[in-house]
This record gives C-alpha cells, structure tokens and sequence, in this order.
C-alpha cells in the first residue's frame, strides 16, 4: 500500500469526526512527501504548504490522527509533518529541519554540499580530555541545532580535528532531518564568492546562498583578519541566521581574543555563543588514535609499534594519521617483520631523537632553570613580579610550542581558570612584540628547554 493510499485512508475517517469547514481549513492542501518502509515501524511524511499549518495540525489534531492511524492501518505507521511545495519541494525556503530519529540515508530531499566527507562522524572521532568540551558541544547542536549554544565555535592548532567535529555535526543532521539545507565552506571559499559577487553585481545571489540555510558551517575564519568588507558581510549573515534560530559553526586555529584585526562586534558575536578549545593529544589518546586507524583499515600493528609511533608524532591526529600511513606503506616494501629501528630509520629517518626535545617537562625545568625557581614557585599564588612573569612565559612556551588547550595549561600552573590563561598568554605576546630584550630572554628559556638540560 503506497503512501498516498495511507493517508487518503486516515483523511477518510479524519472527515467523519471533524466539520467540513476544518477539515478544508487545515487538511485540504496536505499531501505525502515520503513514505518509507522500515522493519519496525513505517514513516509516513505528510507535507503542509507552510510552517502555521503545520504547527496547528500537529498542535490540534495529531492524537486523533494518531489513534485514527493505529486503528485503520495499525500500530507500526508514524506519521511526521514537515512543510514542503507540492510544485517543487526544492525552492522552499525558511522551512525547519525536521527531525525525525529515523537515519534517512541522506535523502535526495537534504541539500548539502558537496565538500562534506560522509566519512567523518561522531562514531570515528576519538574522545579525550583535550577534546571532550568540544565533542559534548558539537553533539548537542547535532541533536538541537540553532536551540544552544549559537554561534559554536572551535579553536585549536593544526590538524586537532575541528573539521572532523563541523562535518560530523553535518554528517548526523544530514541523517536525521528531512528538507534542511547544509552549507559547510572555507573561510576562503567565502571571501572569494563575496569578491566576485562585487565584481559581477550579484550581492543578492550571493546572500541568498549563504543566508538561505538551515545551518552554516565556516572553516578557518582566521582568514577573515584584515578583510573588512567580508567581516561585514559575515556579521551580517551571522546575525541573521542566528536571530531567526537557524545554526551557526565556526573553526579557527585561535581564540576569537587571539584573533588579530578582526572587529570587536564580531569577535564579541562569538564570545555570545559557546567558544571550545581542542588541545593536542595525550599519549594515551594518541595511541587511541592510532588503533582506531588501523581498525577502519583491518589491519593489526604490534602494541611498541603503535607506542613509538605515539610517542614520536608531536601533532594533532592529521599528523599521527600521517605518520601511520608511512609505517604501512614501509610495511608494504619490507619483506620480514618490522622493527623499531626499522621504522625510526625509514619513517622518521633517524631525525626524532636530534631535533627539537620540547616536552611540558623540558619546559617547566627551563622556566625554573633560567629564573631560578621551584615548580612549586610556578603553581603557587604569589603575585610577585619576577613569579608572575615566569608563569606568563611558561604558559607562553606551553600554548605556542605545544599547543596546549588553556584548561591544561590552567591545570599545569595551580588550577588557574581559563581567562586567567588567556590574559597571561596575550600578555606575554604584547611584551614580547614591544620589547626585544623580554623576547630574546623569551627566546633563551626556548632554547634551554629544546637542549634538555634545564635541572629539574
């Protein structure tokens, strides 16, 4: 029994039980958008021509429709209201994205762009202490999106996973809702098509392909630093968005207050929402990395492989992925089984253990080494001049070398907050552009701390 047929079945019974002048009201132009059959339940999709009728059915009449339904085509049909044209389905705009729990396979209903990688979602993204803030966030705007947390931003070093999460929450909508209106986009992307947009007089075009969704996902928005006209046109479309409810993502590889050249009012547009911080992995988490890796690609490495391999990456999972396909690709070539100095030699060329030995210890001991203080001095509370500028300049080292989130920097320094962090990184960054003695001073913890051989 096909859709259509269920529905004319249920409007049947429907017009016994309500007066004429209702029934033609609210039920006379519904239609069935999609009717697809599931081994548990069946999902009947009926559409109205816009969001008050809808809202009235489904306010007022959906018990009965319901009781009416379990009774003439039984208990495993559910019926969903969305709002649709009839005539073409495709040019409504400003409709909602409804949510059904039921994944639809990306149904030719969903716009979305292309850019998005139906390879990165919640399941495959690996969970730890620098990243759960951020993947909490990014889960609850998948299941309510434009409802919390609007703007959301994520922010952190190179290759942490910030896209990953953006499509991720594309990923799970794109699965969940039926008629919504996806545009994931670089912060490149959208410069270019708002110059061009100048150049060839279509501004309106252009607005309505970035205003005209039901969520819009911006990557690497650094890139909008000194470019006024499209920080404009940003906040603008932000705005718009967000106050009609519908959801807004951003990534960037800084705070929104690390952010140079870039306007106060929009800077504050993100402050407003929520602002999470991805950190560079633990090694526990990089070796967590690493075997979901090689889980997705069936294959087994020895548990000292994937250690080393752990201990040696110093980035993010961009780069722990990277270095994975190297040691398979060696696996490939070499005829026997491989060895860690195999690996070492090849892989990484013998250069890992020569090169830079940065490590949250090595800088703590030249911090303490070059101003002669206890890491106790460090994480104590005292407000001394020579103390306070130690911690600035090991919180410094710690966020620009390493890349650590402001909660682990915090936690490393005596259990300060986050904006405590933040206004001692940035207070640092400001002596060091103004001074060039407190940077070359900067520049000598630096150098201890890559030798090794501050005391500890």
């Amino acid at each position: 029994m096909d859709g259509q047929k269920v529905w004319n079945n249920i409007l049947s019974s429907l017009k016994t039980q309500v007066s004429s002048s209702t029934f033609k009201t609210w039920f006379s132009g519904s239609f069935v958008l999609d009717f697809q059959k599931k081994p548990d339940k069946n999902l009947l999709i009926v559409a109205f021509k816009n969001n008050f009728l809808r809202e009235q059915v489904e306010t007022r009449y959906l018990p009965l429709i319901s009781q009416i339904t379990q009774k003439t085509e039984g208990a495993n049909i559910e019926v969903i209201f969305v709002v649709s044209s009839k005539q073409d389905d495709l040019k409504v705009t400003k409709k909602e994205p409804i949510f059904t729990g039921i994944p639809l396979q990306h149904s030719f209903k969903t716009h979305a762009v292309q850019m998005i990688d139906p390879n990165h979602t919640f399941e495959n993204f690996v969970i730890g202490p620098s990243n759960n803030l951020a993947f909490l966030a990014a889960k609850q705007v998948a299941t309510n999106p434009g409802g919390s947390y609007n703007p959301l931003l994520f922010y952190g070093s190179t290759g942490v996973g910030k896209t990953h999460l953006l499509q991720a929450i594309s990923n799970e909508i794109l699965n969940k809702t039926i008629e919504s209106k996806i545009l994931y986009a670089t912060c490149e992307k959208f410069t270019n098509d708002y110059i061009e947009s100048l150049g060839n007089r279509t501004c309106a075009s252009f607005r309505s392909k970035y205003r005209q969704v039901d969520l819009l996902l911006l990557d690497d928005i650094q890139f909008l630093s000194g470019k006024e006209s499209t920080q404009d046109e940003f906040f603008h479309t932000l705005d718009e968005l967000s106050l009609s409810g519908r959801q807004v993502i951003c990534a960037s590889d800084r705070h929104p207050k690390e952010l140079t050249r870039i306007k106060e009012r929009l800077t504050s547009r993100f402050m407003g929402g929520l602002v999470a911080d991805i950190g560079l992995p633990d090694l526990e988490m990089k070796m967590a990395i690493l075997k979901a890796k090689c889980q997705e690609k069936n294959i087994e490495l020895d548990d000292d492989v994937v250690a080393y391999v752990a201990q040696s990456s110093t980035g993010g999972a961009r780069e722990i992925e990277g270095c994975l396909v190297s040691v398979l690709t060696l696996m490939k070539l070499s005829p026997g089984k491989l060895t860690i100095e195999d690996i070492k030699k090849a892989v990484f060329k013998g250069n890992l253990d020569s090169t830079s030995k940065l490590t949250p210890g090595s800088i703590v001991s030249a911090v303490c080494k070059h101003f002669k203080i206890s890491s106790q001095d460090l994480r104590s509370p005292s407000r001394r001049a020579s103390l306070v500028f130690a911690r600035q300049v090991l919180m410094y080292l710690l966020r620009k070398q390493l890349g650590f989130s402001f909660g682990q920097i915090g936690e490393m320094v005596g259990g300060r907050d986050h904006s405590t962090v933040i206004h001692n990184v940035e207070k640092i960054e400001k002596t060091i552009s103004q001074n060039q003695v407190k940077k070359d001073e900067v520049l000598r913890v630096q150098l201890i701390a890559e030798k090794g051989d501050g005391s500890k």
